[in-house]
């Protein structure tokens, strides 16, 4: 009996006008020839396969990476790049639109599929062509671990195999997410824990920039060259590694590329039990800082006692949990992390880190608001009692008193996190919010910028900054960020596309604002969408009929677009009633008045950095609706 890899027919496939050859990973067309990813070239034939039907997120991640930590952020950069390259080979722009997202669902093919004559369609998952690369890799990789290691002790002098280059000032670097060649290849998430430890002590020196975890780690199981992931990053110097964990032994392999022509500047190999991996971390920070020629700024004594070893590896578990965010991650996060805890009580990062759960699960639970608020509050307390000098764990304790409508105390400690850690995201981001109750929208944009600058690849830090910048009223470059949060996410909220819509418009782009209305979903998002364009010769009553229909939608509480629409067609009598309804609303709604408070202040923020309020701010009314609700 053949097996489901033997069925793919040799001749590939056609998809339109495009060829596509899976064997060779080659999709070709009137625009060239394209080259896939083997895991970009598993997705177009699965979906090649149910072509015209709807395929689950779920089933692409389970069936195409069985035994591969795939994540929806991997899955949908596979989807970005299919697209742009489908459109490359074909050489028509809306060759993109053949690869359709179904919110909430998952993708459909819409062009059409021919299969050769003399074949059936591939079972899925066909891979036989993949299995002998993947073995390849492997034994490649195997060679030049051998190679590394050859002709000294595990642990021994590090290979030293080029001199560093002289330009201190613009020095960056990507931590890559390092391999986990354990036998059972089930130590990812220890793999990860150690390459953020390494993130986390690089971001301490000085003249380096460090890219955030969230871009580095897109890259994850993608065979590009350095240079590409360089270039993509903007840094000069890449680290990557493994990680192969036998029991207690445990071998940490790290090497810092240079991104100018791939050559290795620093290499070495660590032989280590689970005690004495803080160290192995703190040593390959500061080799890769001997190299590059950097500095470390003066450490903030953070009153941290010493961590039991036993605790590290939940703790590590738990924030890979936290990071991923899939279904039912948080409440894992939060278990892993009250596993480090019952180890070592003293663990301070482990209190900061199980308050920010704790937060994540008061947002989603509308039910037990208050539970989940006194449990951040004991969590974050603890954590500033046991280190009173670590950042995150005032930052931590600053959103509690924030959400419990404790401004006072929120500022106090969101200003000793500033103190002792101003460039910690969490703390910028805090920072972010401060600048908008100033009304400094510039300031907000810079913060953003930072952000951006360190993450270049994370669609939600550039949707903030393209939100951020239209508010401010720098409307090309937020073009530009929405347009780039898109690309980069191609299933983000439809949020992202409507603001892009308002742009336009607000830049008498008509014929392109009305362009990406037509990409929104239908419903509420399109009827949304329609409702702006009042300004556009033809679309005047339909505008009109769209707005009815938003306006007779379920109030919704965590929405001011209704009273932005109304406000920029100059209807301020139904826009303030619009707001008024939504703030009575959140104050009747909950059991909680602290909840209440809370969410009223989040509306305020919402209307402080709106642009399309603007001519609503002159009226006695917005006043009224900016009043502290403690005081009301």
């Amino acid at each position: 009996m053949k097996s489901p890899d033997d069925q793919l027919p040799e001749q590939g496939f056609e998809l339109g006008t495009l060829r596509i050859d899976p064997r060779a990973g080659e999709v070709s067309g009137p625009g060239g020839r394209e080259k896939l990813e083997p895991r970009v070239m598993d997705v177009l034939v699965m979906l090649a396969e149910h072509a015209g039907r709807v395929v689950q997120r779920e089933d692409l991640l389970t069936k195409l990476w069985p035994d591969a930590a795939a994540t929806d952020e991997a899955l949908s950069r596979c989807i970005y790049e299919l697209r742009r390259q489908l459109s490359l080979a074909g050489d028509d722009e809306q060759l993109k639109a053949l690869v359709e997202t179904v919110p909430k669902r998952g993708y459909r093919l819409n062009g059409k599929v021919a299969w050769p004559a003399a074949a059936t369609q591939p079972a899925t998952p066909r891979r036989r062509w993949l299995k002998p690369l993947l073995l390849a890799i492997a034994v490649a990789v195997v060679a030049v671990l051998l190679w590394l290691t050859a002709g000294r002790e595990a642990g021994g002098p590090a290979t030293e195999l080029r001199a560093p280059p002289g330009n201190v000032a613009a020095h960056s670097i990507a931590v890559l997410p390092f391999l986990d060649l354990s036998e059972g290849q089930d130590q990812g998430h220890f793999a990860d824990g150690i390459t953020e430890e390494i993130l986390l002590r690089l971001d301490r020196f000085a003249n380096l920039r460090v890219i955030a975890r969230t871009s580095a780690f897109a890259f994850r199981g993608q065979q590009q060259d350095i240079r590409e992931i360089a270039s993509q990053l903007d840094v000069t110097h890449v680290l990557e590694g493994s990680v192969r964990r036998s029991g207690d032994n445990i071998r940490i392999t790290a090497q810092l590329i240079a991104a100018s022509d791939n050559a290795h500047v620093w290499s070495r190999t660590f032989d280590r039990s689970p005690g004495d991996l803080f160290a192995v971390q703190d040593e390959i920070a500061a080799a890769v800082a001997t190299a590059l020629r950097v500095t470390l700024e003066d450490p903030q004594q953070t009153g941290e006692a010493p961590v039991k070893p036993e605790a590290y590896e939940p703790f590590l578990q738990g924030r890979f949990f936290f990071n991923r965010r899939a279904p039912g991650d948080i409440e894992r996060a939060v278990k892993y992390y009250q596993d480090a805890l019952a180890i070592d009580p003293g663990f301070a990062r482990a209190w900061a880190a199980l308050a920010g759960a704790y937060n994540l699960q008061r947002a989603r639970d509308r039910r037990a608001p208050e539970r989940w608020l006194k449990l951040q509050g004991e969590a974050a307390r603890k954590a500033v009692e046991l280190a009173p000098g670590l950042a995150v764990a005032h930052a931590r304790l600053a959103q509690y008193y924030f959400s419990a409508a404790d401004r006072q105390n929120g500022d106090a400690h969101f200003q000793t996190a500033m103190t002792l850690d101003p460039d910690d995201p969490l703390v910028m981001g805090f920072a972010g919010d401060r600048a908008i109750r100033r009304g400094d929208l510039n300031g907000v944009v810079q913060i953003w910028r930072q952000l951006v600058d360190r993450n270049p690849l994370s669609p939600i830090d550039r949707g903030n900054l393209a939100h951020f910048l239209a508010a401010a009223g720098h409307l090309d470059e937020a073009e530009t960020e929405y347009r780039r949060t898109l690309e980069l996410n191609p299933d983000a909220h439809w949020f992202d596309r409507f603001d892009l819509a308002r742009v336009l418009v607000r830049q008498k782009r008509y014929e392109q604002a009305v362009a990406e209305v037509m990409r929104l979903p239908i419903g509420e998002p399109r009827d949304s969408g329609m409702a702006i364009l009042h300004e556009v010769p033809g679309y005047e009553a339909a505008a009109d009929a769209a707005l009815q229909r938003v306006a007779a939608l379920p109030l919704d509480l965590e929405s001011i677009r209704l009273a932005e629409i109304y406000a920029t067609r100059g209807m301020k009598g139904q826009a303030f009633a619009s707001l008024q309804a939504v703030r009575d609303a959140l104050e009747r709604s909950a059991d909680s008045r602290h909840w209440a408070i809370a969410q009223t202040h989040e509306l305020q923020m919402d209307m402080i950095q709106s642009s399309y309020l603007e001519p609503l701010r002159t009226d006695s009314r917005w006043a009224e609706l900016m009043a502290d609700p403690l005081r009301r």
